[in-house]
């Protein structure tokens, strides 16, 4: 089979989770024979391939412009129309049978699955976040879980400054959500891959029928996280990821306040991996608190260095205060046998088995955090480890590439004969 996989970046430096599902797709469909060709964005960190001459131009959100600049930008998040004559090249030339969309939107724009309509391709879209029915694709905004714009309310992303707290880039998106509303360009997809059960359930909440939308787990490069050798369980716990508001690394840092004034904390240690907008934020919260000596921020980590300091933590919490859809992080811990606590919202839950690989609190609630983190540090070396080998088989069950190849494909397959009789 002839697959088009489409991700706007083409970059294992880039993005997260999403990059990480999209490559391992790639490499698993590629290994059973598949012919496979890409379509992203121009890239310096892009791995070398057969297509860059179809990639978009480059450029960064995140960089400061001028106002002119950023109007140029703002038009392409809503329509990009460089992309959509270099995808009408690439079809051309490559005529796939099917196209997999990942996360493409706000630099390839929704405007390419008005081409790929347009040249009679099957659609199959995996929904790594919640952008389907959220402009700001978080459901959170001002420090909360927000569905302000259900039933089509988009406006309302402009009214909270859901994007970037500012009512410029809010009012993009909102342009961007009510344009491609009335084009229908979502309904132009034939079927949606949620990764999680709540992001199913979720979406049709919001009024995508369920009949659209199948349950797939991402894969998993399991080989990038092999234990090299046995790490000795040390006194910290640890959070690592992305230093951002929906996160709840606030919450994590306030339990373990608590828990050192009620003396249970002991000689136990937290570590902060990682970076983002909230560092500042997080750090000024530790020094208030007078936790200096017992909440350390270690930066940005990789490869080894990241795998040992998982790998030697007593336990990894993942406090997060918003809908997770599948957070690699579950899975990346399991499988470096650690024992997790993670919060109750969105899709994280899916991937532990309660209990045994770790426990779950109620998001958002500080005091059941304390308790569950106490729990477990009063726990021996020998049950966290015992917890942590459930974690590792666990992690290999779901990430069982046979199983997930033969449902990936049944679902192209299920597409393709969808389309076939549309035409008959």
């Amino acid at each position: 089979m002839k697959i088009l996989q489409v991700h706007k970046y083409y970059s294992k430096k880039r993005g997260s989770g999403s990059v990480t599902a999209f490559f391992e797709i790639v490499k698993i469909l590629k290994k059973k024979g598949h012919r496979v060709a890409i379509f992203s964005m121009q890239d310096e960190t892009n791995k070398p391939n057969d297509y860059e001459k179809y990639f978009t131009t480059h450029f960064d959100l995140n960089e400061k412009v001028g106002f002119w600049k950023m109007v140029i930008l703002a038009g392409k998040i809503i329509f990009n129309r460089e992309a959509q004559k270099k995808l009408a090249e690439l079809l051309d030339k490559e005529k796939p049978e099917i196209a997999h969309l990942h996360n493409f939107y706000h630099y390839l724009s929704p405007s390419i699955i008005l081409t790929l309509k347009k040249k009679n391709i099957p659609i199959v879209m995996t929904l790594h976040d919640y952008k389907l029915i959220c402009p700001n694709y978080k459901l959170f905004s001002q420090g909360k879980i927000c569905e302000k714009c259900k039933g089509g309310k988009y406006y309302q992303c402009f009214l909270n400054k859901c994007s970037k707290n500012s009512y410029a880039a809010s009012l993009t998106l909102m342009i961007e959500a009510y344009l491609h509303k009335i084009l229908k360009t979502y309904e132009k997809v034939d079927l949606f891959i949620a990764p999680s059960h709540f992001m199913k359930e979720k979406c049709v909440e919001f009024g995508i029928p369920a009949k659209k939308i199948s349950v797939l787990k991402n894969p998993f490069a399991t080989e990038d996280f092999r234990i090299n050798g046995e790490w000795q369980e040390k006194d910290y716990f640890l959070y690592y990821g992305r230093l951002s508001e929906e996160k709840g690394i606030g919450d994590l840092i306030r339990a373990t306040k608590k828990l050192f004034d009620e003396k249970k904390l002991g000689e136990n240690k937290l570590f902060i991996l990682g970076k983002g907008p909230e560092k500042e934020n997080l750090e000024r919260l530790v020094t208030e608190l007078k936790l200096q000596d017992k909440i350390y921020f270690l930066g940005f980590k990789t490869g080894e260095e990241l795998k040992k300091t998982i790998g030697s933590a007593k336990f990894i919490v993942l406090p997060s205060v918003w809908f997770d859809n599948l957070p690699l992080i579950v899975l990346e811990s399991q499988l470096l046998q650690r024992p997790l606590i993670i919060s109750d919202l969105g899709g994280s839950k899916e991937l532990m088995l309660t209990g045994e690989t770790g426990f779950i609190f109620i998001g958002g609630d500080v005091e059941d955090l304390v308790d569950k983190m106490n729990h477990v540090l009063t726990l021996t070396p020998e049950e966290r480890k015992a917890m942590g080998e459930k974690g590792r088989k666990n992690a290999l069950a779901v990430n069982d590439e046979e199983k997930l190849y033969i449902k990936l494909l049944a679902i192209y397959q299920e597409v393709l004969d969808r389309c076939t009789r549309k035409e008959d």
